[in-house]
This record gives C-alpha cells, structure tokens and sequence, in this order.
C-alpha cells in the first residue's frame, strides 16, 4: 500500500514537472496571415519634425522550419545576394538601401506629417526596409533602417509596430553666402584733377596762336 502511494507521488511529481517545463519552454506563434502596421517617427531635440517622405521596401520573407521562424531575401532583392542573419546591422540596411536604389525596386511612399509621423498600414508578416527618400527642409535625411512585422516585445508578438531611427535627425550645414566683392576704388588726389584745366588753357592759346599765324600770312600777301 505504501509502495503504491510512492509511485503514485512520483508520478504526479513528474507530470507537474513535465508541465512546468511545458510552460517555460511555450513560446508565441506569429499569426502569418495577420496584417499589421509600421508607425516612424521623426524627432530632434525631442520634437517631431514635418516633412520630407519616407519609403519601405519588402526586404525579406518569414520562413518557418520546424516551427522556428527567419527571413529569407524577398524576389525584388534575390539579386543583392545579402545575408540575413543580422537584421540589426546598419551595413546590412545600407547595403539592400544602395541595391533598391541602383536596381529602381519598388516600394510604398508615405508623407511625413505634421506629427513627425508616416504610417503604413495592411502589412504582412515581413522584413521591411524604410529608406528616407527626401528629408525635411534643414534637416539630413534619416539612414535607412530595417523593422520586422511582427516584432517580438516581451516574448510576445506585436503587430502594429512603432519604429523609428536608430538617432536623431540631424540638420544641414548651413552653407554662407559668397559676399560680393567690392571694386577698387581709385585714390581721388589732385594728381587727377590739376592737369585738366591745363590742358584746356594750353588748347585755347594753341588756338590762338594758330589763327594769328594765319591771319598775319595773308595780310602780309595783300601788301
């Protein structure tokens, strides 16, 4: 009878343990046929900042094997050969950024409202590339950065999906105006000035003496 009342504690001792591990190791399953949404914001100093356009890409496809989930190259950038399994790298954003860019891939274009904000909506389950086409007046444009739908937070999957840079934006170099040179002015002395009512008064009595010549030639001819 005690033998059969040991078992029996084990027994339940290793279903309670079985399920305790059951919970520990469950982990959330992306639903792949929910849509979801991707929110960026554009701050400096905290501020939002209007303007300018923001454009994302389908970089990748979710692939399930044996029930663990990646991303795989999506068809519009098979070509760029790049590897997936950073999602986190700057290099790896820039890279698929210079290849949509060179290769004219496609994407959605979204305006940067007076919020500081652009909204994409009805996205599926992906890896997305957001690139900032054209920025806000004074400001440098963003770098391009990657986001997946759905995003993991806290082991649980979310769908609407709040990203933003990495950084701040950060504003343009004011370039200075080129002031125009100003000409050289000339010295105003009377080295200038003097000379020309000499040459006048040497001009007339030139005249003068001129004519008198003339004049006294033909009365000296009438004698």
């Amino acid at each position: 009878m005690k033998l059969k009342k040991r078992i029996t504690v084990l027994l339940l001792a290793a279903l309670m343990t079985f399920a305790a591990n059951s919970i520990v190791y469950a982990h959330d399953v992306p639903d792949l046929t929910r849509e979801g949404s991707v929110t960026v914001s554009m701050t400096y100093g905290g501020r939002p900042v209007s303007g300018g356009t923001l454009t994302m890409y389908r970089a990748g496809d979710v692939a399930e094997n044996d029930g663990d989930y990646s991303f795989s190259l999506s068809a519009a950038f098979a070509g760029s050969q790049a590897s997936l399994e950073n999602i986190q790298s700057d290099r790896l954003a820039e890279q698929l950024a210079d290849y949509a860019r060179e290769n004219g891939v496609s994407g959605v274009t979204a305006n940067i409202g007076s919020t500081g904000k652009a909204v994409f909506r009805n996205v599926t389950p992906g890896l997305y590339l957001l690139v900032q086409q054209s920025a806000a007046e004074g400001y440098l444009a963003a770098d391009p950065f990657l986001v997946s739908v759905p995003m993991m937070e806290n082991g649980t999957y979310i769908y609407d999906v709040d990203a933003s840079p990495k950084t701040e934006l950060e504003k343009a170099p004011v370039t200075p105006t080129p002031e125009k040179p100003n000409p050289p002015k000339l010295p105003q002395t009377g080295q200038l000035n003097w000379p020309i009512p000499v040459f006048v008064l040497l001009g007339l009595s030139l005249y003068v003496i001129g004519w008198r010549l003339r004049t006294g030639g033909r009365c000296d001819d009438h004698e």
